[in-house]
């Protein structure tokens, strides 16, 4: 094997396994920011609630500041919430640049030998691997996918609106569509298995 091809595979390679811990990473973070999510919407329903008592009801009569000061009080617990998924941001955006940083990486390997490659070896196929060009196709697609979800998450916080209902209540299906890129990911993962696995 040429020591062109040597070096691109095997920085695909890395770039592959760094995906594949990148991901579950991933998962991991999702899954324990749904609790924020979930506390979020249900402080929102009590924020609803509360906005929804009329004024001239007989206990707000007698506490006038009641309402303000359980508004104020709910309002401080979703802020809360929020804090800990711009956390939870903070941290799928890590998973994002580690993924694009091994993208970059891969494309540079491949342009720095791509004269000394030439266009076969780039396109071969075998029966058990698909061709450099496929992973570096897939490589780019899998980091555009994690890039376009992690803004996604971060517009919706940035545009958050806490008096919004609709808003708020269709809060935790946004946040969480993210079945498909992990389906995704384990397709083409399941293309690489005797590529990952080759020494």
């Amino acid at each position: 094997m040429m020591q062109a091809e040597l070096l691109t595979r095997r920085q695909l390679k890395s770039a592959y396994v760094t995906v594949e811990k990148q991901t579950v990473r991933w998962k991991e973070i999702h899954q324990n920011s749904e609790q924020y999510v979930n506390s979020l919407c249900n402080l929102s329903e009590q924020l609803d609630s509360c906005e929804k008592v009329p004024e001239e009801t007989a206990f707000l009569k007698d506490f006038p500041d009641l309402k303000s000061r359980l508004r104020a009080k709910l309002l401080g617990e979703m802020e809360k919430m929020v804090g800990k998924l711009r956390e939870t941001l903070c941290s799928l955006q890590e998973v994002s640049n580690s993924i694009s940083r091994q993208y970059a990486a891969s494309m540079h390997t491949y342009q720095t030998h791509a004269e000394e490659l030439g266009i076969y070896k780039v396109v071969q196929r075998s029966a058990t691997e698909p061709s450099m060009a496929d992973m570096l196709e897939w490589l780019g697609d899998i980091d555009r996918a994690v890039r376009e979800l992690y803004l996604q998450k971060q517009f919706l916080l940035d545009t958050l609106n806490y008096d919004d209902t609709r808003q708020m209540q269709s809060l935790h299906q946004r946040w969480t569509q993210d079945s498909n890129l992990d389906t995704m990911i384990m397709g083409i993962l399941a293309h690489l298995t005797f590529f990952l696995e080759d020494t």
